[in-house]
């Protein structure tokens, strides 16, 4: 590298050009244009980043109402058995003291208490 090398010395007195005048305002426009974009372009290059914990979540929870409330064919109700009370009233209800508790067909009901919540509704 120490050579004689006859390009070093015309390379020390060679003289670069003078840059047009243009050229600072159009590297200031393209940094700007790099660092700065406009807001239509911040818009549509925008990005969120989520984290993997939440995201599993979302899709979780999305499933689980599309499961939910999916549509295609209703659900089938339930069938009604006749001659049972579906219904009672918490007016004067005394638990029973060993917690037992029993179904009841609606012939096993007196009638005036049968009557009487009818009237009532």
């Amino acid at each position: 590298m120490m050579e004689n090398d006859p390009l070093d010395g015309v390379l020390r007195e060679w003289q670069a050009p003078e840059p047009p005048a243009a050229l600072d305002a159009r590297m200031l426009a393209a940094y700007r244009h790099t660092v700065r974009p406009s807001l239509w372009q911040r818009f549509l290059s925008a990005r969120v980043s989520i984290p993997v914990p939440v995201l599993a979540t979302l899709v979780l929870v999305a499933a689980a109402l599309f499961l939910q409330f999916r549509l295609g064919q209703p659900r089938t109700p339930l069938p009604r058995i006749r001659g049972y009370v579906t219904r009672i009233e918490s007016a004067g209800f005394q638990p029973l003291p060993n917690g037992d508790a029993r179904v009841v067909s609606r012939d096993e009901v007196p009638r005036d208490a049968v009557s009487r919540r009818e009237v009532r509704q």
